[in-house]
C-alpha cells in the first residue's frame, strides 16, 4: 500500500481513519480493516478496536472485520467484541473471520501453523453459537 517506511505508525493510523471517513462521505458500502501482526503491514492488530473508533466517527457505512483471525484469538472474547461492536454501531457489523496465512504471525504467537484449520473450525463453531444463542460451550 505504499506506507512502508514512509510514515510513522500514528500517521498511518490517522490516514486510515481519514480514508474511512472519506469512504462514508463518498457513499462506499463498507470498511474492511484486516488483522495482522509482526510485520510492516500490520497497522491494525485488532480490527474491532479500529472499527469501534470508526463507528463513533461514521453513521451509515458498514463495518466489516476482514477478518478476525480465530486461531490467534479467544473465541469467547471474539464473540463479546463483535456483539459489543454491533450494539455500539447500531447493527452495522459485517463479521468476517479467517484462519490466517502468514507463517511469521503463527510463529510470533507460538502456534503451530499445522493446527490452524482445526483451531479455526473449533473456534468458528463456538463464536457463531455464542452470537446466535448468547452462550458459548467448548
Amino acid at each position: 500500500w505504499g506506507y512502508q517506511g514512509r510514515l510513522t505508525d500514528g500517521e498511518v493510523i490517522a490516514e486510515e481513519i481519514r480514508l474511512g471517513e472519506l469512504a462514508e462521505e463518498l457513499g462506499f458500502h463498507a470498511l474492511w480493516p484486516v488483522e495482522h501482526h509482526f510485520d510492516d503491514y500490520s497497522f491494525c492488530p485488532d480490527n474491532t478496536v479500529f472499527l469501534a473508533n470508526m463507528a463513533a466517527r461514521t453513521r451509515r457505512i458498514m463495518l466489516g472485520t476482514g477478518a478476525v483471525i480465530l486461531p490467534w484469538n479467544d473465541p469467547l472474547r471474539v464473540a463479546e467484541k463483535i456483539a459489543l461492536l454491533d450494539h455500539i454501531s447500531d447493527g452495522r457489523v459485517l463479521f468476517g473471520m479467517g484462519r490466517g496465512l502468514a507463517r511469521c504471525e503463527y510463529a510470533g504467537f507460538g502456534i503451530p501453523m499445522d493446527e490452524s484449520r482445526d483451531r479455526f473450525d473449533e473456534s468458528a463453531r463456538m463464536v457463531l453459537d455464542a452470537l446466535e444463542t448468547g452462550f458459548i460451550e467448548g
